[in-house]
């Protein structure tokens, strides 16, 4: 289940037909799924209770996040190699998740 509409999906994409409909899901599924793991959180559709402790109704700014990140993939869909270098979100991207994402300490001591 995606999170966003997709009639507000395609009116940021600026795309108008039906023909797309299938891959335009599939980032945005993509894209909600990249979010979640960036902020390490569920995320969950606005309005509802999170379903978790580490759940998070989507705000404003993850909706741009994801909005954003499914226009990156839609309109580069065709990955070169520069593009496969860079692993790292956008900036914008991280600036709007930076409130929500959750840092963990991991105890590497063996202890």
């Amino acid at each position: 289940m995606t999170l966003l509409d997709i009639a507000l999906v395609k009116q940021h994409l600026r795309v108008d037909f039906a023909d797309d409909d299938t891959i335009i899901a599939a980032y945005q599924a993509a894209a909600e799924t990249i979010v979640a793991e960036y902020i390490d959180r569920e995320l969950v559709a606005a309005g509802d209770m999170p379903a978790t402790v580490d759940g998070i109704a989507v705000t404003p700014a993850i909706t741009v996040a994801i909005l954003l990140l499914t226009a990156a993939m839609y309109e580069n869909s065709d990955a070169d190699a520069a593009a496969q270098r860079d692993a790292v979100l956008p900036q914008g991207v991280r600036a709007l998740l930076a409130p929500y994402r959750v840092w963990r300490v991991v105890d590497c001591s063996g202890s």
